[in-house]
């Protein structure tokens, strides 16, 4: 149907179909033929005939708009496949744990994309579980993420920060006063996880068994909502520094009894694709940490 897309596009664009056959290479009644083709595949009519005239219906107009952005979508897939196949740039596709530094990622992003003007760099976000197997399975190249499981020697595991853990919730929420929040504490109040269905469980059992939440689980699926529910007095988002406290939010430093709970970040990457890409996306995370 790409085919024939480009000839309506160009049927439309130049109002005449022996001008379009000219344009696409085909000859008139070719085009014509693919146009009745197109319009018996959709079952709607997308050009009113009159003799060598026509016009265009309106589902003619929306088929027309939203064809051309299809297929100059398709164009740039096809530019960017022949680029990566001649060589002309490298891709490095990055994923980063929900609710880790905005500030660290976009300075890392600048002075990277500055540094590396041939390289196609990709972000997604999500969590420990979600960015784990893509990166075990080469979807992704690179990872910063928390540390889940024991270090494997088949990745690399460059430790970036040991990055101390605060709770985000509402200014006159009673413990603000005291300036922490224990874990024991605020048993009370939901825990908010950032999260896809599919990983409720996994990030439940993480927060529970290994950090030592006693706090039952309200589940957001962006760092937005997160924020929002924290503001609305509904629990509590575990979240690092550099998440804004605003709208009436504080935060306050998370403990473990006396223990002040922290979370090691890697930047993770199979050994086996290694390269120096990934050495020099982790050193600019490291610089920008700094």
């Amino acid at each position: 149907m790409h085919r024939q897309m480009r000839y309506f596009i160009s049927v439309v664009e130049t109002g005449s179909f022996f001008e379009a056959g000219e344009a696409c290479h085909i000859s008139q009644s070719a085009i014509s033929q693919q146009i009745r083709a197109l319009e018996e595949e959709l079952q709607v009519l997308l050009l009113e005939r009159h003799g060598r005239k026509f016009t265009v219906t309106a589902a003619g107009w929306y088929f027309y708009e939203q064809a051309r952005k299809q297929v100059q979508a398709l164009d740039s897939t096809i530019r960017e496949v022949r680029r990566i196949a001649s060589g002309e740039y490298q891709r490095l596709r990055v994923g980063v744990l929900n609710g880790f530094s905005a500030r660290i990622i976009q300075r890392t992003v600048q002075s990277f994309t500055v540094s590396h003007p041939h390289v196609r760099l990709s972000l997604t976000t999500g969590t420990h579980e979600e960015l784990f197997h893509p990166v075990n399975e080469g979807a992704l190249d690179l990872v910063v993420n928390d540390q889940w499981r024991a270090l494997s020697d088949q990745y690399i595991n460059e430790e970036l920060i040991e990055q101390p853990l605060f709770a985000l919730m509402r200014k006159d929420d009673p413990l603000a006063a005291s300036g922490r929040a224990a874990l024991e504490d605020i048993r009370d109040r939901f825990c908010i996880l950032v999260t896809s269905p599919e990983q409720r469980e996994n990030e439940a059992a993480h927060w529970r068994d290994v950090m030592g939440m006693q706090s039952s689980f309200l589940f957001t699926e962006n760092v937005d909502e997160a924020r929002m529910n924290a503001a609305a007095g509904i629990g509590f988002y575990p979240c690092d520094a550099d998440m804004p406290a605003d709208g009436g939010t504080v935060l306050l430093p998370l403990y473990r009894g006396d223990t002040r709970l922290a979370r090691k970040i890697f930047a993770f990457w199979p050994e086996s694709s290694d390269s120096s890409l990934q050495w020099e996306f982790a050193e600019a995370l490291r610089q920008n940490i700094k």
